[in-house]
């Protein structure tokens, strides 16, 4: 039977055709659209980077390969271009060809920085990196292991630094630990006779048990200015690879601990063949010494303590054959006054002066502490030492001007700082001292300030 038309198109799509067909459109634009956000290819590798300018090698050095290579990675992966070059990071063992440093911001690193000719591009470092230090050896380390089970490799200098600290009484025994109990590396360490690694988490050699302690080191990037090996895009690159490794750092909040505050001492003793820093005297009998003291009001509840640890230490310098000073630092409480330091007693023979001169000492104020440090620095007429005793610094500024007014000072002039209690320290105060040590208590103040100044106690 015949058929007959409808005065339709028999080839017309039915409603729901139609949606299908709109619906598949979509899907291969919304692919189309992430392939394209992806690089256009589906392979997950990101966009390519123009490079105007060219490709730019950017060497970092370290005092930590592991921790070097790792940043460095990291920095790849994020495609930089900085000044239009297309940034390649590389690890150079080369501190003089560097244009970026990563190391713990200490007093020792400034002295290699020097010792390399090389500059800091910023005046405060950022950190970058933490890495817990602890023990390893072939059983599980107790609690209480003594310090002379412990060895200390010297390429890794920062953690055995750190953990001969830890578990030193004082720094005399630290620096003796790390001198007589040196490794050479990590991999000449032998378990099998009962002694225990210093190392860290990062460093730790498979197989071994490893303890942590309560403590890291924190490693700092330090951007360089640009010199003979390192032009000004390369530095311009260190920075950015700076601010990278910052960023990163602050964002993953490892929840490390802190990095302790380590005397310079502990820090050189640590070193491979290192000298000490060139503020550290050979000998650590007593000098000339200027006592330094803060009366500020943060003093308040240790003053006692101080004034009676100044005076007994006066009279073992004197009693050495060297000449004693005191000064004395706070904000002006008195109307007119616009210094905040006040020398007290000039250098003299007579300890006995010293001793009668701090016992009337008040507290008032705030602690103008580097005013203080370079005056006194300044007041020096040759070999000496500074003993500084100070809450913090009310008057920080300028980082970079203040280690430059301090390093003016004559040669042979060592700082060393006694920091008590709780409030923050100077980090540019102790980048400039041949020692840093902490106080909390009357008994612990006596002793660092008789070990800043060289002397028993």
């Amino acid at each position: 039977m015949g058929r007959h038309s409808n005065g339709k198109n028999n080839y017309a799509l039915s409603g729901g055709a139609v949606f299908a067909l709109a619906a598949v459109v979509v899907l291969l634009g919304g692919l189309t659209w992430f392939l394209a956000a992806r690089g256009g290819d589906g392979s997950g590798e990101a966009a390519p980077r123009t490079c105007v300018s060219g490709e730019l090698e950017l060497p970092v050095a370290a005092t930590n390969e592991t921790v070097a290579r790792e940043l460095i990675a990291a920095y790849q992966d994020s495609a930089p271009v900085v000044r239009d070059y297309c940034v390649n990071p590389e690890y150079t063992a080369s501190l003089t060809d560097a244009a970026v440093y990563l190391a713990p911001d200490t007093a020792v690193t400034q002295q290699r920085l020097a010792q390399a000719h090389r500059t800091a591009a910023v005046a405060e470092p950022a950190a970058a990196y933490a890495d817990m230090v602890g023990l390893a050896g072939g059983d599980e380390p107790s609690e209480d292991v003594p310090l002379d089970k412990v060895r200390f490799p010297a390429d890794t200098p920062e953690s055995s630094a750190i953990t001969a600290a830890a578990l030193a009484d004082s720094d005399a025994p630290a620096v003796a630990a790390l001198t007589n109990q040196r490794l050479d590396a990590s991999a000449d360490f032998d378990a099998s006779g009962g002694d225990y690694l210093a190392t860290s988490e990062l460093n730790a050699p498979a197989g071994l048990s490893f303890r942590p302690l309560a403590a890291s080191v924190v490693y700092a990037a330090i951007p360089l200015s640009s010199g003979d090996a390192v032009d000004e895009n390369q530095s311009r690159a260190g920075q950015d690879f700076a601010r990278f490794a910052a960023e990163r750092f602050k964002e993953a909040g490892s929840g490390a601990p802190e990095q302790p505050v380590v005397a310079e001492e502990v820090w050189a003793a640590a070193l491979p063949n290192a000298p000490l820093p060139a503020a550290l005297p050979a000998s650590e009998q007593p000098l000339d010494t200027l006592f330094l003291l803060d009366t500020s009001d943060a003093m308040a509840p240790y003053i006692q303590p101080a004034k009676d640890a100044v005076s007994a230490v006066a009279r073992e310098v004197g009693a050495a054959g060297r000449q004693v000073a005191l000064w004395n630092y706070s904000s002006p409480l008195t109307p007119g006054v616009t210094q905040g330091y006040r020398p007290n007693v000039d250098m003299t023979p007579d300890a006995a002066q010293v001793q009668a001169a701090v016992q009337r000492f008040l507290t008032g104020g705030v602690p103008l502490t580097r005013e203080a440090v370079e005056a006194a620095a300044a007041s020096m007429n040759g070999p000496g030492r500074i003993v500084v005793i100070t809450t913090g610094t009310a008057d920080a500024g300028d980082d970079a001007a203040f280690r430059s007014a301090v390093q003016a000072a004559p040669a042979g002039t060592v700082i060393a700082v006694v920091h008590v209690g709780q409030g923050q320290q100077d980090a540019a105060l102790a980048s400039v001292a041949s020692s840093s040590r902490q106080a909390d208590t009357g008994e612990a103040l006596a002793a660092a300030v008789a070990a800043a100044a060289g002397v028993q106690g």
